[in-house]
């Protein structure tokens, strides 16, 4: 994996390229990142389209999987659907050790993911009332701006890349650990 960082209006961005998910070794270094940066007890999640690169019986079993998952540690919001495809979807999941491979799961399923640890600034019931209108700008930089997160994950293009944008209030010894571990 490939480490790049660079500063966009005030906010730091650290892009890891290389990222192969059907590599497992890749996938549990890609944990361990995920890990390391998160700070907070919960998730939300922003989920956008479903990977029209997976097998129909892929497609089928995390259809069900994924959703069933988050109602059962946290909250699941549909909002946009064709059929039977997942358009865009909103979720909050508790942090635990499970959350992890889950994300696995969801970074394979979802074309696009963003995900972050709320500040008090945002609860859920805000979160899911105003969600078109606090959708991410460029690289999540409109949640941070806004004190909603100090942090964001977004699954880069086409999942070969962790995009993790974070303000000056963030631990940056914690982003240099990851540019060491990936080095």
């Amino acid at each position: 994996m490939r480490v790049f960082k660079e500063n966009y209006n005030n906010i730091n961005i650290l892009t890891i390229r290389d990222i192969d998910i059907d590599n497992d070794s890749i996938a549990e270094e890609l944990k361990y990142i995920i890990k390391k940066l998160t700070k907070g007890n919960e998730y939300y999640f922003e989920f956008f389209k479903e990977n029209y690169f997976l097998e129909d019986e892929e497609v089928q079993r995390y259809r069900i999987e994924v959703p069933e998952f988050i109602k059962q540690n946290g909250l699941y919001s549909l909002k946009k659907q064709r059929g039977e495809e997942h358009l865009e979807s909103i979720g909050l999941i508790k942090v635990t050790d499970k959350i992890f491979d889950q994300i696995i799961k969801m970074w394979k399923f979802f074309e696009g993911l963003l995900f972050y640890n709320p500040t008090n600034t945002l609860n859920w019931q805000k979160f899911e009332r105003t969600y078109y209108s606090i959708k991410p700008e460029l690289y999540g930089i409109g949640i941070i701006e806004k004190n909603y997160a100090n942090s964001v994950f977004i699954k880069g293009h086409d999942g070969d890349n962790l995009i993790f944008s974070y303000g000056s209030s963030f631990d940056h010894s914690l982003v240099n650990d990851v540019v060491k571990s990936c080095n």
